[in-house]
């Protein structure tokens, strides 16, 4: 970028320009970004397209539309079929996903987000948590449980933001942009490059139904000040 600057002093103005190279902010970067534009296209346009599920994210035989959504379009999902991402998609223990999403139902255990090394070693975002966390939104990892229960649960029917960043054990939920959990101890889920990983689907529970927008996923855990813009509308 060039970043030119303009002094004047009375009768006098003075322009001078700098030629200026913007680091990315961690070696990190986007991992992949859906923003579901009429597609499963990843924004960043450097993996494959996502593909849809059935009511498992290793089934097939699902159905998506779209929707108007948060910033252009979203894909709305019937609470029988899903998304999935490609595999690999996080390879490591410092990462953030951040999503919006508009539930038509909210039912215990249902993955928004969810990602897994195998079946005994998992992420999900969880737009209803269990009777521990009281059923507010939460992020939930296992089977070295983990409950990182927010106080609050998302609407169904509105438009709400969750974002999640892990920074090699170092958690932090949050909704609407403000940050409702913090802890230590979260477990290294991601150890290999073949994990999997979707939207509105795991392997056990009741299927999404809603509407999801925006998706992306970074190799970096943003700071607080970050995911409250990417919560803005």
């Amino acid at each position: 970028m060039t970043l030119t600057a303009t002094i004047t002093k009375d009768r006098r103005t003075a322009t001078a320009t700098f030629p200026v190279t913007v680091l990315e902010r961690t070696s990190g970067g986007t991992l992949g970004a859906w923003s579901f534009e009429g597609d499963l296209a990843d924004s960043t346009g450097a993996l494959p397209a996502a593909t849809v599920t059935g009511a498992r994210v290793d089934t097939t035989g699902g159905a998506v539309s779209y929707v108007e959504g948060v910033h252009g379009q979203a894909v709305h999902l019937d609470g029988a079929s899903g998304v999935r991402l490609p595999d690999g998609l996080i390879s490591g223990p410092t990462y953030t996903v951040s999503l919006w999403l508009r539930p038509d139902a909210l039912t215990q255990f249902t993955s928004a987000f969810f990602g897994a090394r195998d079946a005994n070693s998992w992420v999900s975002v969880v737009p209803k948590g269990h009777d521990g966390v009281g059923g507010s939104t939460m992020v939930w990892s296992g089977s070295a449980w983990y409950d990182a229960g927010t106080g609050v649960q998302i609407p169904a029917g509105q438009w709400s933001h969750v974002a999640l960043t892990v920074d090699s054990g170092d958690v932090s939920v949050y909704v609407d942009g403000v940050q409702r959990f913090t802890g230590t101890g979260f477990p290294d889920v991601f150890t290999t490059t073949t994990g999997t990983f979707a939207v509105g689907v795991n392997w056990w529970d009741t299927p999404f139904a809603g509407d999801v927008d925006e998706l992306s996923v970074l190799g970096s855990a943003l700071s607080a000040d970050e995911v409250a813009a990417l919560a803005t509308r």
